[in-house]
């Protein structure tokens, strides 16, 4: 019987929140004009000396009273352009992928992951990863090799993290 009475007190619960629900903002496109807060007397009078008592603080600490406040914002016209330092091991494994007109362009960081795993790898010519690498640079279009040849982008992938990376 507690049990019905639980659920149904649920139920009834639930109902009224979903009776109470709505759009709380309006979406009007009026600017909204909210009042600034106003202070009571006390408040400004102890704000004043709470003011008052950190500039005595700061200058008898020798700070000569001079505080720091931000600029103004400023709109940006657009991201700054990201520069990513790589190793020269890094730089020749990516520079022997271009030289093979694979485009490596978004996929670098990946490439470079595929290189490490490939010769961190115990057992190299089971190493699955740079067969899957290859894959996805056929299927996206990164490469001119059709995916029966898909071997090719594989040993090129190989012999250039041998050159480089091993």
């Amino acid at each position: 019987m507690k049990r019905i009475y639980a659920t149904l007190a649920s139920g009834l619960l639930c109902l009224s929140l979903a009776a109470c629900g709505g759009v709380t903002v309006e979406g009007d496109d009026s600017p909204s004009t909210a009042a600034a807060p106003t202070e009571s007397s006390a408040g400004s009078s102890s704000t004043a000396r709470s003011t008052e008592r950190s500039s005595q603080a700061s200058q008898s600490n020798g700070s000569g009273g001079s505080t720091a406040r931000d600029g103004a914002a400023e709109e940006i016209d657009g991201l700054p352009e990201v520069t990513v330092e790589r190793s020269a091991e890094a730089q020749a494994f990516l520079d022997a992928l271009k030289d093979e007109k694979i485009d490596i362009s978004g996929v670098e960081d990946q490439l470079i992951a595929t290189a490490q795993n490939y010769c961190s790898s115990e057992n190299k010519d089971q190493n699955v990863t740079v067969d899957a690498v290859a894959g996805q640079l056929i299927v996206q279009g990164r490469t001119s090799v059709k995916e029966d040849q898909a071997a090719e982008i594989s040993t090129l992938l190989k012999e250039s993290a041998d050159r480089t990376y091993c």
